[in-house]
């Protein structure tokens, strides 16, 4: 759970290298926060994965973060390639984004604002994400679930 909403300014942090707003310089991003151990976070993070490699470009990318310091052994084995980066030990930007579940994640617009956000796994809301990814970044749509997924409609966070 999160108590911000759409259009609230998502708050500006640096982890590392990255820092939010300089990022979005590119153009909206996904940003989505998780935890290793996460069973709901493991089910969720393929699907970020084709998102990441449908839309990733010029003006579009996502970012993990990791509630754990664990991220190269969560990208193998889960398939993950789009970047990811670690929450600090005291979960500084965890707090900022008021964050009790994972996954959550926000689309966030280049003005900083939240277009989006998602907690757990609502099989309509990742529809409803991937509509409005396609719509801001001005790159088709496409099906995110294949036949063969069988993908439930809820996996609470």
């Amino acid at each position: 759970m999160t108590d911000f909403q759409k259009a609230m300014t998502a708050p500006d942090f640096t982890l590392g290298n990255f820092t939010l707003s300089k990022e979005l310089q590119k153009g909206p991003l996904l940003l989505t926060f998780y935890k290793k151990t996460c069973p709901t976070c493991q089910f969720t993070y393929p699907f970020f994965e084709r998102i990441h490699k449908h839309y990733t470009g010029k003006n579009f990318q996502v970012v993990g973060i990791a509630q754990d310091p664990e991220t190269k052994e969560f990208s193998t084995q889960y398939g993950v390639t789009f970047p990811l980066i670690c929450d600090t030990p005291a979960y500084e930007v965890s707090r900022q984004y008021h964050l009790i579940n994972v996954p959550t994640s926000f689309l966030v617009l280049p003005n900083g604002k939240i277009d989006f956000l998602t907690i757990g796994f609502l099989k309509k809301e990742l529809e409803e994400l991937l509509q409005k990814i396609s719509t801001t970044s001005g790159q088709p749509l496409f099906d995110i679930f294949l036949k063969s997924d069988n993908v439930p409609e809820f996996k609470p966070g």
